[in-house]
């Protein structure tokens, strides 16, 4: 018998992180809570109120720039074009789906937020551009934090290789708007269960209930909207980094209330002409090499070609080490 819904927030620990700095009291417990969650369901909840994502910039966020991006008509929304990933900028129009996105990549360069809005507004929008510059700035420091504790709970200790490995990663903010479901749409997913091709994805919800995350049983976890939590999940990148240790998380936006909602998804990708590979402190006799050195932009393309959408384990059919082959980092 599947375990209930309230079992399964026990099972997915919500981490307190506010106030905590490497070294200092608290830091090993949060880490340690923190790798076992990305080990065991390949994402984490984390509590941030007052960390520099808290109601006022929500609110900002939720509550006024993302209304007021998604009311534009679609010609200007469809401007929104980025060639670097697989659908890099507008998404939208799609019959049976209630959903549109859009993306800002390169999101910590205040000069791309600015061309974005320039795109779409014929005088900008320097609110707009403020509030987005704002929340990207705190969404990237919790992304980090995060992945410092994953990659140091795993054994990486050194300073220069955790270094080494931020050193070589870029952010995308992705904007989303779900609305009402068809009457045809009874399951009301909005988003089909996916993982996703990049290092990780913070997730932040705002009100609405959507994120649904899959459990080890086979069974799904929604992920409560709570206005003090943020959800980061695992890519298929992380689990070459991690040489198979965090999996990439599968998950789905569903929302049974059939209400409208918005979300907004920073994504971490390395640069272009980096090479992804597994941390040598990760791979040992216990662990022997599990997937070899890849691109990651190569590595998108294949997810979403037809060979990837149909291989099963697209990361592994890519760049997976076969038992008998070679294991060189």
């Amino acid at each position: 018998m599947p375990a209930s819904a309230e079992q399964h927030f026990m099972e997915i620990t919500k981490v307190d992180l506010r106030g905590l700095e490497p070294g200092r009291p608290g830091w090993d417990e949060a880490r340690d809570a923190v790798t076992a969650s990305m080990v065991a369901h390949g994402c984490v909840v984390v509590h941030v109120q007052h960390v520099g994502l808290d109601d006022d910039i929500r609110q900002a966020l939720f509550g006024r720039a993302m209304p007021e991006l998604f009311a534009l008509p679609a010609e200007a929304k469809q401007r929104n074009a980025n060639s670097d990933v697989q659908y890099g900028g507008y998404i939208g129009q799609i019959p049976g789906m209630a959903y549109e996105s859009m993306r800002i990549k390169d999101v910590t360069d205040a000069g791309q937020i600015s061309d974005f809005a320039g795109l779409l507004w014929p005088h900008g929008n320097p609110a707009f551009c403020e509030t987005v510059g704002e929340f990207t700035k705190n969404a990237v420091s919790l992304e980090k934090t995060v992945t410092r504790m994953v990659l140091e709970g795993l054994g990486v200790r050194a300073e220069h290789a955790l270094d080494s490995h931020r050193d070589q990663l870029c952010y995308s903010l992705r904007m989303s708007y779900y609305g009402i479901c068809p009457e045809e749409n009874a399951a009301k997913v909005t988003l089909p269960e996916h993982r996703d091709y990049d290092m990780t994805t913070t997730i932040v919800q705002h009100e609405v209930e959507g994120l649904e995350v899959q459990l080890k049983d086979g069974s799904w976890f929604a992920v409560p909207p709570e206005p003090d939590t943020v959800v980061i999940v695992a890519g298929e990148l992380l689990n070459v980094v991690t040489n198979g240790r965090v999996r990439a998380c599968l998950h789905r936006v569903r929302t049974p209330s059939n209400r409208e909602r918005f979300s907004a998804l920073l994504g971490c990708m390395p640069t272009q002409g980096s090479t992804v590979r597994a941390m040598e402190q990760l791979v040992d006799e216990g662990h022997p090499l599990v997937y070899r050195p890849c691109d990651p932009y190569e590595y998108c393309a294949f997810q979403y070609s037809e060979e990837g959408r149909t291989s099963g384990d697209a990361i592994k059919a890519f760049c997976g080490v076969a038992k008998d082959g070679p294991a060189a980092v």
